[in-house]
């Protein structure tokens, strides 16, 4: 698990609060929106069983997803396609994977950790729509321009469908933030029986391994108030 720079990641409940706020039409940060897919895959990767077990993991999926269509309708930046179980990039304009998942980079980033993924199924079909358009001219780079349609339909759509699934998607979301608010806190009191069992250890390697499991929990919760 890789460590975050705690000045610029974002806690879990920070996260679902945050696309609370996208969702009254704010406009997004890139660190931000990044952070927010980070700490949620971070979330559900680490080995401390605090860290998810109180977790919906479809619910969190569920915002990770709409979070990722932000991002790449939100920012220019370049892609590649995969394949379904592939680790090397289709070629420009080879026919478009029935399954397989992308891989995008904000081209405002120089950070190795915003190269975020995201199943092909799982990303808005007019964004898709979008991308295979540029896809069979030869290009992989795209700009807030390419997802106008997408963006227009998501802040602009008055219908009582699209009503119900934003009430739908609020509810989720309040659910969220109180799922993360209690896990904080089990996390909060996981880190500190960690650090009194670092203080009272001798054996280097178990420190080493208690250390790993409180940056693990520091990476998605941040650090507990002295």
């Amino acid at each position: 698990m890789a460590s975050l720079d705690r000045r610029n990641s974002m806690t879990l409940d920070e996260v679902g609060r945050y696309l609370r706020e996208l969702r009254n039409l704010e406009s997004p940060s890139q660190n931000k929106v990044c952070n927010s897919i980070i700490t949620i895959d971070l979330a559900f990767e680490g080995t401390e069983s605090s860290l998810s077990q109180h977790l919906s993991k479809d619910k969190w999926d569920r915002i990770r997803t709409e979070l990722f269509d932000i991002l790449i309708s939100s920012f220019p930046g370049y892609w590649n396609v995969y394949e379904e179980g592939s680790l090397i990039p289709l070629e420009l304009r080879a026919d478009w994977p029935d399954s397989g998942y992308i891989e995008f980079c904000p081209t405002r980033s120089n950070r190795q950790s915003d190269i975020l993924r995201a199943d092909l199924s799982t990303i808005h079909p007019s964004i898709v729509l979008a991308m295979r358009w540029c896809w069979a001219e030869g290009q992989n780079q795209t700009t807030v321009e390419n997802f106008k349609t997408y963006r227009e339909s998501r802040l602009g759509d008055q219908s009582e469908e699209a009503q119900t699934v934003r009430e739908f998607l609020d509810r989720l979301f309040e659910t969220c933030v109180t799922e993360a608010e209690k896990s904080k806190r089990i996390a909060h009191r996981a880190w500190w029986r960690l650090s009194s069992e670092v203080s009272s250890c001798q054996d280097k390697q178990t420190v080493k391994q208690l250390k790993k499991k409180m940056l693990e929990l520091e990476n998605v919760w941040g650090l507990p108030s002295a």
